[in-house]
């Protein structure tokens, strides 16, 4: 399980730039390379990844102890 979780973060981290929001701040920061603009892409990204994660693992806690009570 834990690895699961592990590699779902991982996972979300990897695919948020299909994001609008992410997308736009790498954009800037091509543009732009500043520190700021990348800090901004930076800590975007990481928020929703992070989101994301949460996200997903409420589902597994809810599968692990709603849906199948008895394991």
């Amino acid at each position: 399980m834990k690895e699961a979780i592990i590699y779902l973060l991982f996972d979300n981290w990897c695919n948020s730039e299909h994001e609008p929001e992410v997308k736009e701040a790498m954009d800037k920061a091509i543009q732009n390379p500043t520190e700021d603009t990348i800090f901004q892409l930076s800590s975007i990204t990481e928020a929703n990844a992070f989101k994301a994660g949460v996200r997903e693992c409420l589902k597994m806690f809810r599968e692990l102890l709603v849906d199948n009570p008895e394991k």
